[in-house]
């Protein structure tokens, strides 16, 4: 079995006290204040880092926050290996968290889709208990008053986009579209919005699936490949209405239904047990019942070991 993408990511470890002495000696050029809407408000973020490209495509992604504002959470972003910026080897290869500070480091930043799960996570411990970080999209279905919110929600490859790029094919379906590939849910209200996301940062096929003549519609210079991957055709940063069109959404709705998709084989049946089919799908069921799936119902799953 593949590992999963999520598997592959950096862990985390508490750096202690000494996360603030390796800070005060290194100086990043660029800081971009980042606004992500949740249920009842928002969380600021600080990227900070000496990559131009990842900072412009921060800056191009995300609502900008006001000028002035204090962060609710810092990502610091350095693209070197620990000993160019003087220091010891041995922080390289984690990604430094301290819980009280709300801030993470990390050296050896080269991908903005590691920026890209690292501002899920941040997010998530920045915000209240009620609020959770769904991986997944959100819709807004029917007409008028009988609109209900439905969550599409799943792992990596599942078949997420390619259930909704089903469903805008049918224009007798009335289907909104609020968030893409992950956003805010308040447990206790049962809201969700828009995270506000100026651009989307999409797969290449994912974009064509959801609209196959994109390239031949979308102006010059309104959407860019993102160069921080080896592939560079692979992911973009996007406009949402370019895709989505008049099925793009910044309006709140409330959850009535959640469907989770998996890529399992023919033969394959969910858990039966009381409680096993959630906590399987979360990762911490008998893996002999069903394969590895990222916890997609734990929005702070980036930031367990």
């Amino acid at each position: 079995m593949d590992i999963s993408y999520y598997d592959a990511l950096l862990p985390v470890r508490e750096p202690g006290a000494d996360l603030w002495a390796v800070l005060a000696h290194i100086r990043l050029p660029y800081r971009v204040l980042a606004s992500v809407c949740v249920p009842g408000g928002r969380v600021v973020l600080a990227f900070v880092s000496d990559s131009a490209l990842l900072s412009r495509m921060f800056a191009a992604n995300w609502a900008q926050a006001e000028a002035g504002q204090e962060p609710d959470a810092t990502l610091y972003a350095l693209v070197g290996s620990a000993c160019g910026y003087g220091l010891d080897r041995q922080w390289d290869g984690v990604r430094w968290w301290s819980r009280d500070q709300k801030t993470m480091m990390v050296f050896g930043f080269g991908s903005y889709g590691l920026a890209k799960v690292c501002v899920r996570g941040l997010c998530s411990a920045a915000s209240g208990d009620d609020i959770v970080f769904v991986h997944g999209c959100a819709l807004s279905v029917g007409a008028r008053t009988g609109r209900r919110g439905v969550l599409i929600t799943g792992s990596s490859g599942a078949g997420k986009t390619t259930l909704v790029a089903g469903l805008l094919r049918h224009p007798e379906c009335s289907v909104a579209v609020l968030n893409d590939d992950w956003g805010a849910l308040s447990l206790d209200s049962g809201v969700l919005v828009s995270t506000g996301e100026r651009m989307l940062h999409m797969k290449t096929c994912s974009v064509l699936a959801l609209c196959p003549g994109f390239f031949a519609t979308a102006p010059a210079g309104s959407y860019s490949s993102d160069l921080s991957e080896h592939d560079q055709n692979a992911r973009m940063l996007v406009p949402p209405e370019s895709v989505y069109g008049t099925a793009w959404s910044t309006a709140a709705t409330v959850a009535e239904h959640v469907a989770v998709v998996v890529r399992e084989p023919a033969d394959w049946l969910p858990p039966g047990r009381e409680n096993e089919t959630v906590r399987a799908l979360e990762s911490e069921g008998d893996t002999c019942l069903i394969h590895h799936h990222e916890a997609f119902f734990n929005g702070s799953l980036i930031l367990t070991t």
